[in-house]
């Protein structure tokens, strides 16, 4: 028996199912029942569907159906797809499956147990499975990450052809109509899919930049990074602004070997040698399925949850910021941001943010600046720290080479006495004298590392290594503002002892870890306060699971929100301004050959006074 089809949807992406339900109709596999659309069909439209029955009412259409097909705005995706169920026909919903993850869970709960094909085509391309294999059988070697790289341009018109297009929500319903989660929503797909991460569970540690060039709700430039279960990192890095439109490209990262996917031509590069492969329609599949269920899905409904929670992310994150209008040029009737396609470039290939790779028009990239202390200063340790930090607004909350102690710079890890050698700078404290000249370190980069962490060397002044770092900087937006984090991992090759001068007996003075030298500011406009007391003498040698920092300047005014360290705060004020996370604050650190020690702190930085 032949299927019969109801297609809800037969303008935008639902024309080319429309044609493609033409072609199968004459070739014998499906019989067109009906055209589910609300506006008035044209020419072409009207010739495709001949005389059957065109309604805006779904349900005048289903009863008898096998399939429907749902091609209709996102926010109307749900509603649809449930009317296709309850009539007892198979559904293919065209991507993305859902506007929620909610509503997500509804739907796998009301399909459970029938097939649901949700419209990923790129997933029905032979490359794909070809890249899946290699990457499977070790062809590429350890796989390090994967990148998606897309530099698309739309025009005036692509923002005007519908009421939903470019926003976020419509009359209060969820439309998510972004470059992450729409045009480019296959490669983040596509990328789960070949890491074998499609739970809805499978992916956590999700970062992103959402941007916007034009003046809309949703994001047109964007990049988003996430670990999986598995340990894969995944960034996607997409414009809608670009110089030269190109299309996306999937990097798989291996360690022996590198293979690049062009998921829209079903083309696989590898080492240089380009592979043309087919591929099945999302519809074909369907078909193919039904006539023998032993024929996989290439997309079902249940394999889209980690995409899902991308999006959920997407959707519940701060509003996309609007990219300085001195990055923007109107070309024609479209914008092109300056620079966009080199940054959306760099981004998949070393598997870093925006922010990360500091590109100049990106809020976050310009929110921070990470580098060596290159100063030839006395009694300063050069070492990479971040300087300057600003809010999202160009308040520089940090300070570097103050008169008060010229080796403090920056965010950064400094570290007073490692088996007696001083890499935080300055002198060393004696006890029973105070502080006297000493041996200082020297610290130096071992890797650069991408898509892992950085790697560090801390030495004596013959270079010898004392302790080893894993570094990894990671910025993102939070409501009202953004947050750093940064995280350290120390290791030892040998015993090795940390101190502080507090280790050493100096009441009040554990400093050395983690530490953030303020700009100088009148202590006076200063607050600093934790759940379980204010003001320097309350915090400072106490832990507490946050710590606030608030500067009432009458004229810039910031907050500051520390959280993370399990170990005491190290807090001054009054003498100049620094917070400090103490590793060895009243005793020393032991660090046991091979034994690891984890620092992790993030601030969340927002403009203006705060209210607790």
């Amino acid at each position: 028996m032949t299927p019969r089809v109801v297609l809800a949807g037969a303008f935008g992406y639902g024309r080319l199912y429309l044609r493609e339900i033409a072609a199968l109709e004459a070739a014998g596999r499906v019989e067109l029942a009906g055209v589910c659309e609300v506006k008035a069909l044209d020419e072409e439209a009207r010739r495709l569907v001949g005389d059957r029955p065109v309604s805006a009412d779904p349900g005048e259409l289903l009863p008898g159906a096998d399939i429907g097909i749902v091609s209709t705005p996102i926010h109307t995706h749900v509603g649809l797809a449930h009317r296709v169920l309850d009539a007892g026909a198979h559904l293919l919903l065209e991507k993305p499956p859902t506007a929620t993850l909610a509503d997500w869970r509804a739907l796998v709960a009301r399909a459970a147990g029938r097939p649901v094909q949700v419209g990923f085509q790129s997933l029905g391309s032979h490359a794909v499975r070809r890249l899946a294999d290699l990457m499977g059988s070790g062809g590429l070697g350890e796989v390090r990450g994967i990148g998606v790289r897309g530099t698309w341009s739309r025009d005036d018109a692509y923002y005007t052809r519908a009421p939903w297009a470019g926003r976020r929500t419509l009359d209060g319903a969820p439309v998510v109509d972004g470059a992450l989660t729409n045009p480019f929503a296959h490669g983040i797909a596509t990328a789960l899919a070949l890491d074998g991460s499609t739970g809805v569970d499978d992916v956590d540690d999700i970062a992103l930049e959402l941007l916007r060039a034009r003046d809309i709700e949703a994001d047109d430039t964007s990049c988003l990074r996430l670990r999986t279960r598995r340990g894969t990192v995944v960034v996607v890095a997409v414009t809608l602004c670009a110089e030269v439109a190109e299309e996306p490209v999937l990097v798989v990262h291996g360690s022996r070997r590198r293979a690049e996917l062009h998921y829209t031509r079903h083309a696989l590069v590898v080492d240089g040698i380009e592979e043309r492969h087919g591929h099945d329609t999302p519809l074909a599949n369907l078909l193919d399925h039904l006539a023998d269920p032993a024929v996989p899905l290439n997309s079902p409904l249940t394999a889209t949850g980690a995409f899902t929670r991308v999006l959920e992310e997407v959707r519940t994150a701060p509003e996309p910021l609007p990219i300085d209008s001195a990055w923007l040029r109107r070309n024609g009737d479209r914008v092109d941001v300056d620079g966009v396609d080199s940054a959306v470039t760099r981004a998949a290939e070393r598997l870093r943010t925006f922010g990360e790779l500091e590109v100049p028009w990106s809020p976050l990239g310009a929110a921070a600046r990470y580098g060596w202390d290159r100063a030839a200063l006395p009694l300063v340790v050069p070492r990479p720290a971040l300087h300057p930090v600003r809010t999202l607004g160009g308040t520089v909350v940090t300070g570097e080479h103050p008169d008060d102690h010229p080796w403090h710079r920056g965010i950064g890890l400094a570290l007073p006495d490692v088996n007696g050698v001083n890499l935080w700078g300055g002198r060393n404290y004696v006890p029973g004298r105070g502080y006297e000249p000493g041996e200082l370190g020297v610290v130096r980069e071992l890797a650069h590392g991408e898509p892992g962490p950085d790697e560090l060397a801390w030495c004596d002044a013959g270079g010898r290594v004392l302790l080893r770092e894993r570094r990894r900087v990671r910025r993102r937006f939070v409501e009202g503002g953004w947050e750093l984090e940064w995280t350290s991992v120390l290791s030892a090759d040998r015993e090795v002892v940390l101190h502080s001068p507090g280790s050493k007996g100096r009441a009040g003075a554990g400093y050395g870890g983690w530490f953030w030298r303020l700009p100088d500011l009148d202590p006076a406009t200063v607050h600093v306060f934790t759940s379980g007391g204010s003001g320097e003498d309350q915090v400072n040698g106490r832990p507490a699971p946050w710590l606030a920092v608030v500067v009432s300047d009458p004229q810039r005014p910031w907050t500051a929100l520390v959280s993370g360290p399990t170990d005491p705060w190290f807090v001054r004020v009054r003498q100049y301004q620094g917070i400090g996370s103490a590793l060895a604050w009243d005793r020393p650190l032991v660090l046991a050959p091979g034994q690891e020690r984890e620092i992790t702190v993030r601030v969340a930085f927002h403009d203006g006074v705060r209210p607790p």
